[in-house]
C-alpha cells in the first residue's frame, strides 16, 4: 500500500468514526402518502390514516408543527403528507390538501356542461378507498374548479363468458380563464367509498377519463 493511498484510507476511516459517534443520531426518512386526516374539537389534526389501513393517532401520532391552516373542527381531511415513522410513531412535517369531493352525477351540475379544460397526469394510481393522482396544469393565479364526473357501472363480457362491471369516471376541470403563465401541482383523490355495494374488487374495474394536454381524451383503466 502507497503513503498516499495509506492517507486517504485513514480519512475515510476517521470520517465513518466521527458520522458514528454518540453525539449523533439517526434520523428517519422522510415519506410521502395520500392520507386521511382527522381533526377534533380544537380543529387540530390529531390522527393519520395511511392507504394501507393503518391508523396513527393518540400516543403514536405527532404533528410537529404549529396547526395555521385553520382546519374545521371534527373533520375528515384528504391530503398528501410528508412524515417520518420511528418507533412505530408517525411525525407529520406537513401537507397539502388534495381535491377529494365525492363523485356526481350530470343531473348534479348546476348548468348541466361538463368542463374538459386540458392537464397533464403525472401519474395515477388505486390507493385504499381513492383514485391517487398528481395532476399539472397551466395557470397563474385563479383557483380551477375540479370534480369527478359518475358517468354510470356498465355490465361487460369478458373471457370464457364471463362477466364484469366498470364505472366511468370523468374528471370535470375548469380552467376558470386562468392566464396560462406556469405550471402547478394539483393533487386529486376521487373516493370510492361509495360503490362498495356496487362493484367488486378483483373482479370490477374503473375508467378514468381524463382530457390529456396535447394527448386529448385518454382513459386509465384501474381496478376496484
Amino acid at each position: 500500500m502507497t503513503i498516499r493511498r495509506y492517507i486517504l484510507f485513514a480519512l475515510i476511516a476517521a470520517l465513518f468514526v466521527a458520522s458514528c459517534s454518540d453525539d449523533e443520531s439517526w434520523v428517519p426518512p422522510y415519506r410521502t402518502d395520500f392520507a386521511d386526516l382527522a381533526t377534533n374539537a380544537a380543529g387540530d389534526i390529531v390522527s393519520m390514516t395511511l392507504d394501507n389501513g393503518i391508523k396513527y393517532e393518540g400516543s403514536s401520532f405527532k404533528f410537529q408543527s404549529s396547526n395555521s391552516k385553520e382546519l374545521t373542527q371534527d373533520s375528515l381531511y384528504r391530503a398528501i403528507c410528508v412524515y417520518t415513522i420511528a418507533d412505530a410513531t408517525a411525525t407529520l412535517y406537513s401537507y397539502t390538501m388534495a381535491f377529494a369531493p365525492e363523485p356526481i352525477t350530470m343531473e348534479q351540475l348546476a348548468d348541466g356542461v361538463v368542463k374538459n379544460d386540458p392537464c397533464t397526469i403525472q401519474s395515477i394510481w388505486r390507493g385504499g378507498d381513492y383514485i391517487n393522482a398528481s395532476m399539472l396544469v397551466q395557470g397563474k393565479d385563479k383557483a380551477h374548479i375540479v370534480a369527478y364526473m359518475d358517468e354510470g357501472i356498465e355490465s361487460v363480457s369478458g373471457s370464457a363468458g364471463t362477466e364484469y362491471n366498470t364505472l366511468t369516471i370523468r374528471l370535470y376541470h375548469d380552467q376558470n380563464d386562468d392566464m396560462e403563465a406556469f405550471t402547478r401541482t394539483i393533487y386529486l383523490s376521487c373516493p370510492l367509498r361509495g360503490y362498495a355495494g356496487k362493484l367488486e374488487k378483483g373482479r370490477d374495474s374503473i375508467a378514468f377519463v381524463v382530457n390529456q394536454q396535447d394527448k386529448g381524451m385518454t382513459t386509465y383503466k384501474l381496478p376496484y
